[in-house]
């Protein structure tokens, strides 16, 4: 099944680190796609120290139709989820590209749905709805219309900025140079995101979830790992800003509203929990503190507390975010 570059319509891209428990379904789902050929798979493995290299060997032999449509690339060290997704990017040769992450799986048609309504509707991306996954329940997160939001309108969510439910045109990748922002591995699908919003024509919602995305119910954030987020959120929004500097100035002044939330959502962790820095959180990006009541992207309440937080005592601060501990109002 030796299939020339230009057959293949789709490259599912699937980085990997240490998740021996989980590769095997996810590899099976991928694998038993119908599309039969026109699809590749790239396994970018970062250094696992466990046994998911094996397992992904182990499974994909059970899959010898499969073995020219596989390719698996071994990271020389540990380089993070946003250099493995370039890597795979980088050897992807199908007219579309797809992430997938190595502990979620995948419905039959997912690819073959996709490439449908990309066809249909001359689209440059097309993106779905998904199943979350918990161990108490399933649930499908779907779009509010049939309409991609455009980017000053676009939350910074799973649904809206990941990159595993949107097969994205690769040509547009390619005519933009949009990689990810290096050494940045937590909101670098945002990085991508972002700017595929800006430049790609036609963004098509098709109304069916195929994707099961896997959230462990002990995903709870750590102050280590809370403090690694929000680092890599700040990174990220000076990385967003030099790469606007970029551009010409009109692009830059056209979408403000998204380059403000952004920089607003960068900080948030500050305000999180009990160990919160209001003043840290204050001079930290403070252009957009006064624009926070215009963030409708987040519910009100919310904005109250942080419009508290940049107008009001400290002390008073502290009773509001208490209150919403008390409320189980988390962010």
């Amino acid at each position: 099944m030796n299939q020339a570059e230009t057959d293949i319509r789709i490259s599912v891209i699937v980085p990997f680190y240490n998740v021996e428990q989980y590769i095997g379904e996810c590899v099976h789902s991928l694998m038993r796609q119908t599309m039969a050929g026109g699809i590749e798979f790239i396994f970018v493995d970062d250094c696992s120290t466990d046994g998911s290299n094996a397992r992904l060997l182990a499974t994909l032999a059970g899959y010898p139709m499969r073995r020219s449509q596989v390719t698996v690339l071994h990271n020389d060290v540990n380089s993070g989820s946003a250099y493995s997704r370039t890597r795979g990017t980088d050897a992807a040769r199908g007219e579309y590209v797809i992430h997938c992450d190595a502990d979620d799986w995948v419905e039959p048609d997912m690819y073959a749905e996709m490439l449908r309504a990309a066809d249909e509707n001359k689209a440059d991306v097309v993106c779905t709805p998904y199943f979350l996954e918990t161990s108490r329940k399933r649930q499908t997160v779907a779009f509010a219309t049939d309409t991609f939001p455009q980017l000053n309108d676009m939350p910074l969510d799973t649904l809206h900025c990941s990159l595993w439910n949107k097969i994205i045109s690769r040509k547009l990748i390619a005519e933009h140079n949009l990689r990810m922002f290096e050494g940045i591995n937590c909101w670098e699908d945002v990085g991508l995101m972002f700017r595929v919003a800006i430049f790609a024509r036609r963004i098509t919602v098709l109304d069916k979830p195929f994707y099961h995305y896997r959230k462990q119910s002990s995903d709870s954030l750590t102050t280590n790992r809370m403090d690694r987020i929000l680092t890599d959120h700040l990174l990220f929004a000076h990385a967003m800003e030099n790469w606007f500097a970029q551009q010409p100035p009109e692009m830059a002044r056209r979408y403000e509203k998204f380059r403000l939330f952004t920089r607003f959502t960068a900080k948030i962790k500050m305000l999180r929990g009990r160990n919160r820095d209001i003043h840290r959180w204050l001079n930290t990006f403070p252009e957009v503190n006064r624009h926070i009541m215009t963030f409708d992207n987040v519910p009100l309440h919310y904005r109250l507390c942080f419009w508290l937080a940049a107008n009001m005592p400290e002390r008073l601060v502290d009773a509001a975010f208490g209150m919403m501990r008390l409320l189980h109002l988390n962010f």
